[in-house]
């Protein structure tokens, strides 16, 4: 299996489940369970990436003679571990708002 297909094997999966589950946190009334889903959201694509980028190393380090590149370039499993929740943050953040926002309309207009 190639290195492309082993990650988007591990990250979209994790991708997917992360926009669910802050959905789900912002269909949730109340804040206690809606922050836990959008946290549960952010920490699931953060950690889905940081998988999905060491299976990738992994697998071009299996490759028949590897270039230097895959086996020098710790640089950006670094800064995936730092600042990887910051795209989680951004798209978990938009399911959310986007879930919360559709919950208000319909609650709206059942009152209306």
């Amino acid at each position: 299996m190639d290195r492309f297909t082993t990650f988007n094997l591990i990250f979209f999966p994790a991708l997917a489940g992360a926009l669910a589950l802050a959905a789900w946190g912002g269909w949730k009334r109340g804040w206690l369970l809606s922050l836990a889903g959008l946290l549960g959201g952010v920490l699931l694509f953060w950690g889905g990436l940081l998988a999905a980028l060491g299976a990738y190393f992994t697998a071009w380090q299996q490759i028949p003679d590897p270039p230097e590149e895959a086996f020098s370039d710790g640089a950006s499993l670094v800064l995936v571990l730092l600042v990887g929740w910051l795209p989680g943050l951004v798209l978990s953040g938009a399911a959310f708002a986007v879930a919360r926002l559709i919950r208000a309309r319909r609650n709206a207009a059942g009152r209306a």
